[in-house]
């Protein structure tokens, strides 16, 4: 995922998820980009899922995701096998 602010620009790809007492602790994944650790309390989950379930295109994504994620992993799978191959 792409996180652009007037701060920072930066990917971050999620490692791991975990609870500590009321609150979600979400950090980055090891070696990719910048380290970043992520506190969610319960409101902001909330007002997330509000706004993902209040949104027809955040519920068209959730719901299309499975094929939007096959589609991504086919044509990763493609430019893979033809990087060798300049005719294909």
């Amino acid at each position: 995922m792409k996180v652009i602010s007037k701060l920072a620009n930066l990917d971050f790809e999620v490692g791991t998820i975990r609870r500590e007492g009321n609150r979600l602790v979400i950090t980055s994944a090891e070696g990719k980009g910048i380290p970043t650790v992520v506190h969610m309390a319960p409101k902001d989950a909330l007002s997330m899922l509000k706004a993902a379930f209040s949104n027809t295109s955040a519920l068209g994504f959730i719901f299309l995701f499975p094929l939007y994620y096959y589609r991504a992993s086919k044509e990763k799978t493609e430019t893979k096998a033809n990087i060798n191959n300049p005719w294909s």
